[in-house]
């Protein structure tokens, strides 16, 4: 897959990944508006119940004789006389008023069997009947009337604390909203406005609202000419935290989801990305590998054609020369085949380490003295410090040499002009240590955390200029795994590299 397309993709996805969110966000908003809103709907119910059974339990006064409010006589005038020097509770007709009351009708006649015209007086007597009830009924109803407003006139001109006490509305206000389900920590108050001033003047003594908060008010004895003014006035400290719980049930499922997505889109895209370098690693391995390969094969080439051909002096030194050249080319080549081999075998799990107890101390010392010939053709140096006083380690002595090999050549292939590296042990609690450091081009930190990733070559500018296939440190870093240490490295660009191995000492 082309880079191209790998954006495209990515950013395909990353589009629509993004286009989900929105519409997520959308529908939690919608929902949570939704969810404002009914719960808005429920408390001016319940704010409206609370008022209308506090109004129905003063209007229960008026119709109640034995209430010392009605029954008392004291400061139940509002200045208005209905009937002067009258009883305001008698009717009408049973005033006794002086006057007179007229009243018109019209006769009722028909013709006797005999022909004559005759006046019929029941008529007369049952229209007289009906006038007198009608008029009872409507005098009983204009008093009544008259005296509720007088009733409500008085009862408008009280103090708000005297219509209703502040516990009998909290117990009412409290039952309205269990019944609605709303168990929710709340506040009250009653509000009194006077000249456009706004007073509590009972409820919570707690009561205060901070900004931002939401007030639900309803208003209470509502009475368009009263001059008070008066409002049930509620709010709940914890609704939105209560909110964003009852919204949690939509918000987690829609997050987790999301989630899922994005970290589902973020693994595949570094999947297809690690899955193109690796590509591109091993394009580079094949390319090095038929380099590495090809080298020692036209050598040994050209060594059998110079044998071969009869115009040469073939002294006892030429074939000697000859056949040595033939011989170290062909050891190179079988050595770069096992290298390979061996990464596959080992990559397989089919690689059997045979662990012994073997001495660090006394393979590094080997190895040095093997490695010191090397460096003679370039005046290279190699200091070797043996410090550790427990080198007895459990593992397989055949690789762990391979190992420092692999190390040793490494900081010989990357060191400058005329190589220095040094190599030392020592112990360090339960673990024994070699390090190997030199001070060649050095690694940077975007090299640094891939180098033992399997055909990763550092670049140094010519893909070829550096011997290897990429496997050593690979290689390296299994082993020392399978031997449950540890390695670590630093390094410096242009100053050098050091690399220390940790493996457990037999205690």
């Amino acid at each position: 897959m082309s880079k191209k397309m790998i954006n495209i993709l990515a950013a395909v996805m990353a589009v629509a990944v993004a286009a989900m969110v929105w519409v997520q966000m959308i529908t939690i908003n919608k929902t949570s508006i939704l969810q404002e809103k009914d719960f808005t709907f429920i408390i001016n119910v319940v704010l409206n119940d609370v008022k209308e059974t506090i109004e129905y339990e003063e209007w229960k006064l008026f119709y109640q004789p034995d209430v010392a409010y009605y029954s008392s006589g004291e400061n139940t005038s509002s200045g208005i006389s209905i009937y002067p020097n009258s009883d305001s509770g008698e009717s009408l007709n049973n005033l006794g008023l002086s006057g007179e009351l007229t009243i018109s009708y019209s006769q009722k006649t028909f013709k006797a069997s005999n022909g004559k015209t005759e006046v019929n007086n029941s008529y007369l007597d049952l229209d007289i009947s009906s006038m007198r009830s009608a008029y009872k009924r409507e005098s009983e109803k204009q008093s009544q009337l008259l005296r509720y407003q007088d009733f409500m006139q008085v009862r408008n001109n009280m103090k708000i604390s005297d219509r209703v006490k502040s516990e009998y509305l909290k117990r009412v206000l409290e039952l309205e909203l269990r019944d609605r389900g709303i168990l929710s920590q709340y506040k009250y108050c009653v509000k009194s406005t006077v000249g456009g001033k706004t007073e509590i003047v009972l409820g919570d003594p707690d009561y205060n609202p901070t900004k931002g908060t939401k007030e639900y008010k309803t208003p209470l004895f509502y009475d368009q000419a009263s001059a008070k003014p008066n409002f049930l006035v509620v709010y709940f400290p914890d609704q939105h935290a209560e909110h964003i719980k009852a919204m949690s049930n939509v918000v987690l499922p829609s997050l987790i989801l999301i989630l899922i997505i994005i970290g589902i889109f973020v693994f595949t895209l570094q999947i297809i990305l690690r899955q193109k370098k690796l590509s591109q690693i091993k394009n580079d391995f094949i390319n090095n590998m038929t380099h590495e390969l090809k080298t020692p094969i036209s050598t040994i080439s050209l060594a059998s054609q110079m044998l071969k051909d009869n115009s040469l002096v073939h002294s006892t030194s030429t074939i000697n020369h000859i056949s040595g050249v033939i011989f170290d080319e062909s050891k190179r080549l079988s050595s770069q085949v096992e290298k390979v081999l061996q990464m596959a075998v080992f990559n397989e799990g089919k690689l059997k380490l045979k662990f012994t107890a073997i001495d660090l101390n006394q393979i590094i010392s080997q190895a040095a003295s093997n490695f010191e010939i090397r460096l003679t053709n370039s005046n290279g140096t190699l200091e070797t410090s043996i410090l550790a006083e427990n080198p007895v380690i459990n593992g397989d002595e055949v690789h762990i040499t391979n190992v420092i090999f692999n190390l040793l050549d490494n900081a010989e292939k990357y060191s400058k002009e005329i190589p220095k590296i040094e190599i030392l042990t020592e112990n360090k609690g339960s673990w024994v240590i070699v390090q190997i450091k030199d001070y060649g081009i050095g690694i940077s930190k975007e090299n640094l955390i891939q180098i033992f990733e399997r055909f990763y070559r550092i670049p140094t500018g010519n893909v070829h200029n550096v011997k290897g296939f990429g496997l050593g440190l690979s290689y390296v870093k299994r082993i020392v795994e399978e031997h449950h240490g540890k390695i670590k490295v630093e390094s410096t660009v242009g100053k050098g590299t050091k690399f220390r191995i940790y493996f457990p000492v037999i205690k």
